[in-house]
């Protein structure tokens, strides 16, 4: 078939509304037939493949058939990689006309933070700390994926980080389990929007289960080990809670978890996410995790890890071909009883009836020509100016228009502003700050100053750059990491400003002039010097298609930054991992540094971070009234409300996000310092005041006693209610059932 022809026969594609099956009619449907298909076409619904034209490791091209033969034979279950609307759909014309049983693919992509329109990274959309935004992100990214051919997206990641070296921190929702939570399950609400047969929804996979954040030194695919009891408080709520939501999809993670990697691990795939949660959707592995079992030594050979990955849950691999080339052989020798194929099979089989491609297979593609999705570039927009976060502001911002500005840094025209896992959004489209500036009316000059990661022009470029800002009465400069050292394998040794951006800044700190950071960057990094420095630091990130405009819009003050940090920010690099949960010790120590001996701290550095987990300035100023609880003693089954007053005491209007956060002041195994337990943003006109009101019942309060069992015990809290995890405004309740 000719790319025309195919086109053709898309334009006709019917786009009537798909049946609404029930749970029961659908599992009859897969089941009856599962009983007309061979063992090898069970089988081939349990692979993962890339493209005809794919160049990914262990993709079965290079062993033989092509995959399209492999599609025509029913050897393979679904396709990663595809987003030519044209290719998918001849694709998919193979497995429906020219396979035995014409069973359609389903058809997966990395969607992480948009899809034709480049939105903030994720990192940057977990600092608004809104879960309505975040939904309103997922559905429009869901709906471009829709429209050329994709199915399912590998997204939300709700892996918890603690280590900034880590690359992937870029993809997460920071280091909190309660807000990864929270926000993962409105990348679900987005994505699915409740069904899967809609055509503008697609079917939702979270990852990477499980504990993937904590590779030992932040280096990505290395160990991880930790206690169970630390596993289910921090690292596994969040995957719950997306499973609670419905996702339709899991994705087992490259690391080992006690030993045993997590694709044949199966404490994890069967005991916990279907004994224990119910979770009833497909898991599929990280691409080639199952023959990783191998080189973790708990796999002698791909047989034998096809075996393992099997018999602890592992439903669909992804590109490995364990499965594809050994699963025969293990149940016609008794190995693996077919029972757990079959389980397999109809898991796959159920999940492409949810979406409806039984009944259209080409439901999701569309042609390629006039796709233009209204709206999208404006919330690209405001999900920018609602990431980022002030970190400091000595009065240099917001800037007047009226004032000389020098935009001085390699961000400065930088266009290279999507980062990872970017989708489809083109780093053409994206609008720079140079011209965010011009089009938000700056009278200002720009320069480069020198290159992220320095080259042999930043002598001279420095220069240029010092000479340019002789004139101006701000200087702004775009600094921080280029957007290629974060994202999947590409861990740092350090976080520390590369290049000669910090001889840039001794340079120009010489003018005496007022000077303003705007930091580029995937992850937390090291800025104690330029806090120093600095006179107003804007932790920026990779905001997407629409960074400069909503970058200039918030210098200007014409939008009043809101953003909190989801990640703790470091002192230096010595701290990490650091984060605001940590457990107390025997020897605590408020404060750190040489005036603190036999105590937990350091000798050089204090024990506190640069910035706290939700920490976020705003253009004014937000004051918190004592706490008010309507009782000092709860019991199960009862509720208690909390509540405070903001007052906004500044002159403009302002978005604040109200933090609660408790703290256990005995039990029975130790526990944090503080837990985030809810958050609310709120919009304050000057000099107005709210009443912010929250409710918790001592499920909020329960942790793993030394039982292991859930429960608050009878015991005492403080409820804390700021602005960020160091504040100190609380109140006191007694549990006492």
């Amino acid at each position: 078939m000719t790319d025309e022809q195919a086109m053709q026969e898309i334009g006709k594609i019917n786009r009537d509304p798909l049946p609404k099956r029930s749970k029961e009619e659908i599992k009859i449907l897969a089941k009856n037939l599962l009983e007309k298909m061979t063992l090898e076409e069970k089988i081939g619904q349990m692979y993962q493949s890339g493209g005809p034209s794919a160049h990914l490791e262990g993709v079965v091209e290079k062993n033989g058939d092509s995959v399209l033969d492999y599609i025509k034979q029913g050897k393979v279950g679904s396709i990663i990689g595809m987003t030519d609307p044209v290719e998918i759909y001849k694709v998919q014309k193979t497995a429906v006309d020219g396979s035995r049983l014409g069973i359609p693919l389903f058809f997966a992509y990395d969607i992480i933070h948009g899809c034709h329109t480049g939105f903030p990274v994720n990192l940057a959309l977990s600092c608004s700390f809104d879960e309505n935004l975040i939904e309103e992100v997922s559905r429009a990214a869901a709906k471009e994926m829709s429209r050329i051919g994709i199915n399912l997206t590998y997204s939300p990641m709700v892996d918890v980080v603690r280590d900034p070296r880590w690359g992937r921190v870029v993809e997460s929702n920071g280091e909190d389990p309660y807000l990864s939570g929270v926000l993962g399950k409105a990348y679900v609400r987005g994505y699915q929007q409740g069904d899967l047969t809609n055509y503008d929804s697609v079917a939702a996979c979270v990852k990477h289960y499980a504990a993937y954040g904590a590779s030992e030194a932040g280096r990505d695919y290395n160990t991880v080990d930790m206690s169970d009891r630390h596993l289910r408080m921090y690292y596994l709520p969040p995957y719950k809670a997306c499973v609670e939501e419905g996702v339709a999809s899991v994705m087992s993670s490259f690391n080992i978890v006690d030993g045993i990697p997590a694709s044949a691990n199966k404490y994890l795939l069967t005991d916990i996410l279907r004994d224990e949660w119910g979770f009833e959707g497909f898991v599929i592995s990280d691409f080639t995790s199952t023959t990783e079992t191998i080189h973790h030594k708990v796999a002698a050979n791909e047989k034998d890890a096809a075996e393992i990955c099997v018999k602890a849950g592992l439903d669909h691999e992804l590109i490995g071909l364990c499965y594809l080339k050994h699963l025969k052989e293990l149940v016609e020798d008794g190995s693996v009883d077919e029972s757990l194929v079959n389980r397999a099979c109809l898991r796959m089989l159920e999940f492409k009836y949810r979406l409806g491609i039984f009944d259209n297979p080409y439901k999701n593609i569309f042609s390629k020509d006039g796709l233009v999705f209204e709206g999208h570039r404006k919330l690209a927009l405001t999900a920018a100016q609602k990431s980022a976060v002030l970190l400091k502001n000595d009065g240099a911002l917001p800037v007047s228009i009226d004032k000389k500005v020098a935009l001085i840094g390699p961000g400065a025209m930088n266009r290279n502003l999507i980062s990872a896992w970017g989708g489809l959004a083109r780093n053409e489209e994206c609008v720079t700050l140079e011209e965010g500036f011009k089009n938000n009316g700056f009278n200002f000059s720009v320069h480069m100053g020198c290159s992220f990661q320095g080259d042999g022009n930043d002598e001279r470029m420095i220069e240029e750059a010092f000479s340019a800002a002789k004139n101006a009465d701000v200087l702004v400069l775009a600094i921080g990491e280029p957007e290629n050292v974060c994202g999947e394998s590409h861990s740092r040794a350090s976080i520390s400003l590369s290049g000669n951006q910090k001889l840039l800044v001794e340079k120009l700190k010489i003018l005496n002039k007022p000077m303003i950071g705007l930091i580029f960057s995937g992850r937390p990094l090291d800025l104690v010097w330029y806090e120093k420095q600095l006179d107003g630091i804007l932790q920026v990130w990779y905001l997407g298609h629409e960074m400069g405009n909503a970058v200039a819009s918030i210098v200007k003050g014409e939008i009043n930054p809101s953003g909190k940090l989801s990640m703790t920010f470091p002192y230096t690099l010595g701290q990490v991992p650091v984060y605001y949960n940590h457990y107390n010790t025997g020897r605590p120590s408020d404060t750190g540094g040489p005036d603190d001996l036999y105590k937990t701290s350091f000798l050089d550095i204090p024990n506190a971070p640069l910035y706290p987990f939700g920490h976020g300035l705003s253009y004014t100023t937000f004051e918190y009234s004592k706490i008010t609880m309507n009782k000092t003693r709860l019991a199960n089954g009862e509720t208690l409300e909390v509540s405070v007053d903001v007052k906004n005491a500044g002159t403009v209007f302002g978005e604040e996000i109200v933090q609660l956060y408790i703290e256990a002041l005995k039990f029975s195994v130790t526990r944090p310092v503080k837990e985030l337990k809810r958050f609310r943003k709120i919009g304050l006109a000057s000099k107005e005041t709210k009443k912010v009101k929250f409710e918790i019942t001592t499920d909020d309060l329960a942790f793993l006693d030394r039982n292991n069992v859930m429960t608050a015990e009878k015991t005492s809290y403080r409820i804390y209610l700021g602005g960020s995890s160091a504040t100190d405004n609380y109140g006191e309740i007694n549990v006492i059932a």
